[in-house]
């Protein structure tokens, strides 16, 4: 599954779980008075098993709620989206990169609430690898928010170590991600406010390596499916 989702499955799970959430009490037993007859203790020791038993069925339930909350916000998220295109469709736009050799071409649909669909392909060159993905939203929002952000124009984080900015790639909105250590690039474009092209590359040189994979797809081309 792709890890946008997850991400934001989790973040949504968190929100709906804590929404409904309580904070749990420690139930100290009573202490035990000079004199007290053993039938006495043995009644205070059941109370409080009765009432860790009551806190655990407390428990549950808002786990239970949380779980509704969430299926509920994806049923809300998923209202107006459309029909992802087949992914034998996509597979078709996942390009050759010079230099790279190319493997493990395969799709996927996947539906839980919402739906989408997904192409993708590794490349390979020495030590050095790129996963290209492209993924149809179908216009979810579950999986465009989380990137409304990156995408901001003039959005620009910078360390001693890499940086993240908001870009253009082939005439779209997306944003670049370098990590110098650890020789990590990562490129999202958002094509049509629907589609998303990804790169992931390792062991390269610079963020150029992942940028140039996702303009080589015919973003214009995935801008007419439908």
């Amino acid at each position: 599954m792709n890890r946008l989702v997850v991400a934001s499955i989790v973040v949504l799970f968190t929100v709906g779980c804590g929404s409904s959430g309580q904070k749990s009490t420690e139930t100290k037993p009573a202490e035990n008075k000079a004199g007290a007859s053993p039938a006495g203790q043995q009644s205070a020791g059941q109370q409080t098993v009765a009432r860790g038993a009551d806190q655990t069925s407390q428990g549950a339930q808002q786990m239970a709620q949380g779980m509704q909350q969430m299926a509920q916000g994806l049923q809300q998220m998923g209202k107006g989206a459309a029909t992802p295109v087949d992914f034998e469709q996509l597979k078709t736009l996942l390009p050759d990169l010079s230099g790279w050799t190319k493997s493990d071409v395969k799709g996927e649909q996947v539906s839980f609430g919402v739906s989408q669909s997904v192409a993708k392909a590794l490349y390979t060159k020495g030590a050095s690898t790129i996963e290209l993905n492209i993924t149809d939203s179908a216009l979810n929002q579950l999986l465009l928010a989380p990137l409304t952000m990156m995408m901001t124009t003039g959005f620009q984080e910078k360390s001693e170590d890499g940086f993240k900015r908001a870009v253009t790639m082939g005439g779209f909105p997306g944003f670049e991600d370098w990590e110098k250590t650890a020789q990590h690039a990562q490129s999202v474009a958002v094509v049509a406010n629907r589609f998303i092209v990804s790169a992931d590359a390792h062991h390269v040189d610079d963020v150029s390596v992942a940028t140039k994979a996702v303009e080589a797809v015919d973003l214009s081309k995935l801008a007419s499916m439908k």
